[in-house]
């Protein structure tokens, strides 16, 4: 069946990833929606109780301009937000309203996309619980998870405050895994109930597209899992004869397999919040009630900024615990170069390290030179021999695995004692290697019910539904280790490049020894090959150069994208508080803005310092114009830069090096030359570009310059990183006279960079 046939509602487990919970047709009926025409605000299509809450029949609502509906001040002030900028307007809410026909207080939450505009209309509720106001269990909340020491400690504070906040029965932490599956990791309920913490879901109970929607939608309540759906009317929208797309309507009628799904667990209301970690879904704030219960406005208002911040808050636990692990490695992996000084023979002192505890492994081999060292419990050597013939032909500089028998069946032979594996290549050919080995786990998982046999005849007839026993299911892992965490996988490449020096190291010293003692007969071989050895090094520096590039700009990319369109969220949701109006709340949201905006300031300039993304983007031309700028707003320096318009193709680490080394530069002028102005220019000639950075400053004696200052070593190091990519660096200055450096590197299609290589709604 196409997913175009696949209609809301009409699906079962087998089509229910397909199903289209966008376009419900209809919504949860304790509300009222208006579909109005964003131009005229005129009403379209309506769902819900318009005689109750606006005090108007179907007759009288259907084609009633906004100003008749609402109180005319009330109507001007929602269509001046609608008409606020074009294409998609952010859901926002306003509490209190006024209708026309009823004097029942409405809270309204609008949003519009293209030339459609919504409004969700709910009778206006007040947070009434033991906790206090909203604002008050904003704070409660956040004050909770304040100085935890990590994720696993914020998400249990998070589930208790979350529950004493809204009075829900039971308050959880739901996290995704790796395979898109789910465990409650923290928990929090009122006495006898039944605990859940610890248990598993199969991704299938929270199907991809639900799993968007949560991405993109903070908050989704459902006060009554026992609704009657109220549809649209009419049915079809008279514009578009598309349906209508409800994505951001927290009306919206929910999956009726969700609903049976619920019931099964016997929760009769629900609210979930997303945690939303780098742009991806994390996991979620889930709380469920076992009779109805209707959230009031400005607790939800509470509930989606909590969940905003906790997301912020888990991301930046999880880059802490990820940076604290880094760092022990790095200081293992410190000892290990230092004891690797001066020696010859590193196989027997990589074995007698602590190889086992830098990734967490029962066993190891290392073969070096054709020498085989053992550590640990590892298969017998034939079969050693075997696998490494194995990963020979995968041509690998590093591949890991959790269930190796899955990719090279004979492991079935072995695996209590190599389940696992991470395996890092120190050459080419022959290749030798540092592989690690992990036991089968036989750990037992628990399972919300059987994850084998989720389904059964439902009391639609033949329709498949959601699991109707929740009932703990036991299953054993076989054949299959702990998996790999990112944070081994770095640790076992960084580990691999520090070897691959020692290892070229120890063959350029063996080569130059050799050479030597055959110098007079063997001159003009010595030298090709301490000019091939050269080239070696050279490509290891060049390799280390872009290995660093790449994490640059990872770092640049992670705060920009993630993190730095997350603290854009919150700054548009917190410009809705700041308009609330009590008083304590606008002022808490104004103070909470201030440090959002500089938290978003500090982001911001640290990505442009680390990698400028015009410059992989656009090219390094534009990313000239831009430097220029900010070395004038940075340092006062006027920057003039021209181009000749002719295409500069260059590789990335040419592009890198080539800024980087003008963007130097052009800081030592305005540091040093005592000059206003500096020009840059970028032409192309005989097949290589040429950057020319020059000034009419102080200018410098060059003879003068004692090799050893800070000034002719950063010279020299510019020119030595420019020899990488084939380029050259030439310096033109006298005293008085100014100073003119041209930089060159040859032309040539940009080059891929290198990638690592590695092996149910709650």
């Amino acid at each position: 069946m196409s997913a175009s046939e696949i209609r809301f509602g009409e699906v079962d487990l087998t089509t229910c990833d397909r199903e289209p919970i966008h376009i419900p047709g209809s919504i949860q009926p304790h509300g009222v929606l208006l579909v109005l025409d964003r131009r005229t605000l005129v009403v379209e299509q309506w769902a819900g109780d318009t005689r109750l809450l606006l005090g108007l029949d179907a007759a009288a609502i259907a084609g009633a301009a906004l100003d008749s509906i609402l109180e005319r001040d009330e109507a001007a002030a929602i269509g001046s937000q609608l008409r606020d900028g074009e294409g998609f307007v952010a859901p926002a809410m306003r509490l209190g309203s006024r209708a026309v026909h009823s004097a029942l207080p409405l809270d309204i939450t609008l949003h519009a996309l293209d030339g459609t505009a919504i409004l969700e209309l709910e009778p206006a509720r007040r947070t009434a619980t033991a906790a206090g106001d909203a604002i008050t269990q904003l704070k409660s909340l956040l004050a909770a998870i304040q100085g935890t020491a990590s994720v696993d400690e914020s998400c249990a504070r998070a589930a208790r405050a979350l529950r004493v906040a809204t009075g829900f029965d039971r308050a959880m932490v739901y996290r995704f895994m790796p395979d898109e599956s789910g465990e409650i990791v923290a928990e929090d309920m009122r006495a006898g109930l039944e605990s859940y913490l610890g248990l598993h879901y199969p991704a299938s109970d929270i199907p991809r597209q639900a799993r968007e929607l949560y991405r993109r939608n903070w908050l989704r309540v459902i006060p009554d899992i026992g609704y009657t759906p109220a549809p649209l009317t009419p049915a079809r929208h008279p514009r578009s004869p598309a349906p209508l797309d409800m994505s951001h309507c927290s009306l919206r009628s929910v999956s009726p397999i969700h609903i049976e799904y619920l019931q099964n667990m016997g929760v009769s209301a629900s609210l979930s919040a997303s945690i939303i970690c780098r742009n991806a879904l994390w996991g979620m704030l889930v709380l469920h009630h076992y009779a109805p219960r209707f959230v009031a406005a400005d607790l939800r208002v509470a509930c989606e900024t909590f969940a905003q911040i906790f997301s912020l808050h888990v991301e930046s636990k999880s880059q802490a615990e990820s940076s604290a692990r880094r760092l022990e490695s790095r200081r293992v992996r410190e000892e290990l170069v230092a004891n690797l000084a001066g020696v010859r023979e590193l196989a027997p002192v990589v074995a007698r390290w602590d190889l086992l505890g830098y990734v967490g492994a029962s066993g190891a081999l290392v073969l070096l030179d054709g020498a085989w060292h053992f550590v640990g419990r590892v298969p017998p050597r034939p079969d050693c021999e075997a696998l490494v013939r194995w990963l020979n032909t995968l041509d690998r500089r590093l591949y890991a695995v959790d269930c190796l028998v899955d990719a090279y069946p004979p492991a079935a032979a072995f695996p209590e004692v190599a389940s696992g594996l991470l395996a890092v290549g120190l050459s080419r050919e022959p290749r030798d290697y540092v592989v690690w080995f992990r036991p089968e786990v036989g750990h037992t998982v628990r399972w919300a019910g059987d994850p084998h046999a989720s389904k059964k005849v439902g009391p639609l007839g033949s329709r498949l539904t959601p699991r109707g026993s929740f009932a703990e299911w036991l299953e054993v892992t076989r054949q299959q280790s702990a998996a790999w965490s990112e944070i081994e996988l770095e640790s076992a490449e960084a580990l691999r490049v520090v070897l691959l020096e020692c290892v070229l190291r120890n063959v350029d010293l063996a080569q130059r020894e050799h050479a030597i003692a055959e110098a007079r007969a063997t001159a003009e071989e010595l030298e090709r090959r301490v000019a091939a050895r050269t080239l070696q090094l050279r490509e290891l520096a060049a390799d280390l150069e872009a290995a660093e590039e790449r994490e640059r700009r990872q770092i640049a990319t992670d705060l920009h994208d993630d993190l730095g369109q997350t603290l854009a969220a919150a700054q548009i949701r917190l410009a809705a508080l700041r308009a609330h109006p009590d008083r304590e709340v606008a002022g808490a949201a104004q103070a909470l803005t201030g440090l959002v905006d500089r938290a978003a300031l500090a982001t911001r300039s640290l990505a442009a310092q680390l990698a400028p993304m015009v410059l992989h983007e656009l090219g390094l031309a534009a990313a000239l114009e831009v430097l220029g700028e900010e070395i004038g707003q940075s340092f006062g320096l006027r920057v003039r830069v021209s181009d000749d318009g002719v295409a500069k193709p260059l590789s990335a680490a040419a592009r890198s090096i080539l800024y980087r080394a003008t963007r130097e530069l052009l800081i030592n002028a305005a540091k040093h030359a005592r000059t206003h102005e500096a020009v840059v220019s970028t032409r192309v000639s005989d097949g290589r570009l040429e950057v020319r950075v020059e000034d009419a400053g102080a200018g410098y004696d060059p003879a003068a310059a004692a090799p050893g200052r800070r000034h002719a070593r950063g010279l020299a190091t510019l020119r030595e990183r420019l020899t990488l990519v084939g380029g050259a660096m030439q310096v033109e200055t006298a005293p008085g006279r100014g100073t003119r450096v041209l930089l060159t590197a040859p032309l040539g299609e940009d080059a891929p960079e290198d990638e690592d290589e590695g092996g149910g709604d709650p």
